[in-house]
């Protein structure tokens, strides 16, 4: 069996004259924990968006878990059949405001699945003991905290056991003090073998969870290297100045 999960040659993404992603290729294999860095406006972000059909490509192919698809003309069925086997995590946790948090992870089973309510209660309590709030079953998103509510939506992503995982800046809108909480779920996802791509700004994880780095500017992968690699000897000044930029923020 191939080990890629997704393949993407020449995507390209344009809103009006300006061009946002220009002919990316990106391979992710089975296991792989790939973290996407660069400045705000490289294109990070439009790129997940792209990949879960969030946004429709102009131009590209997708090879995702062996089949080959055209991402400008791709058909909604194909987008439903890939989106079936994807997770997303978004920045803003993107949780039912109405709905406590077990519904919020068991939703998609019993709606979209339809996978019987007991056996998807079951799952969603499992999974809320996985992430640590199984004693939040009850509560809305209103009564958690920032941490808590993006502990959910991991939950949620992860509850139809997808092929891979989009994050998109999960810590981001976190107060410092809870980010450790969602990054601890997302290790213990990458120690478990899940793949999964996490446009970041948590460098510690690109570098001690991640095992490649893709770096972005201008819409263009920069550089794509093994973690390692990336943080100790990159060779790229464009990269080299971005890293001291992010070392001097962390020291103030």
């Amino acid at each position: 069996m191939e080990n890629a999960i997704i393949k993407v040659k020449g995507l390209k993404k344009t809103f009006g004259e300006l061009e946002v992603l220009k002919e990316i290729d990106l391979t992710v294999n089975r296991g792989d924990v790939v973290a996407v860095l660069g400045s705000s406006g490289s294109g990070k972000t439009t790129l997940l968006r792209c990949l879960n059909f969030l946004e429709r490509a102009d131009e590209g192919k997708l090879s995702f878990d062996g089949r080959s698809f055209d991402l400008a003309s791709i058909k909604k069925a194909e987008i439903a059949e890939i989106r079936a086997k994807t997770g997303f995590v978004f920045q803003n946790y993107n949780l039912f405001a109405n709905k406590t948090a077990l519904k919020n992870v068991t939703e998609g089973l019993i709606i979209a699945r339809r996978v019987p309510r007991k056996e998807a209660e079951e799952k969603g309590l499992e999974l809320l003991r996985k992430v640590g709030l199984e004693d939040k079953r009850d509560y809305y998103p209103y009564q958690l905290s920032g941490g808590q509510q993006q502990r959910i939506a991991i939950a949620r992503a992860i509850a139809a056991d997808p092929e891979i995982i989009y994050f998109d800046e999960p810590t981001s809108a976190l107060d410092p003090e809870l980010i450790g909480e969602v990054l601890t779920v997302m290790r213990e996802l990458a120690e478990e073998g899940r793949t999964m791509l996490v446009v970041t700004h948590e460098m510690s994880f690109a570098e001690n969870v991640s095992n490649r780095v893709i770096f972005m500017e201008n819409g263009a992968i920069l550089e794509e290297a093994p973690s390692n690699e990336f943080f100790r000897n990159t060779k790229n000044e464009r990269v080299r100045a971005f890293l001291n930029m992010i070392s001097k923020e962390e020291e103030k």
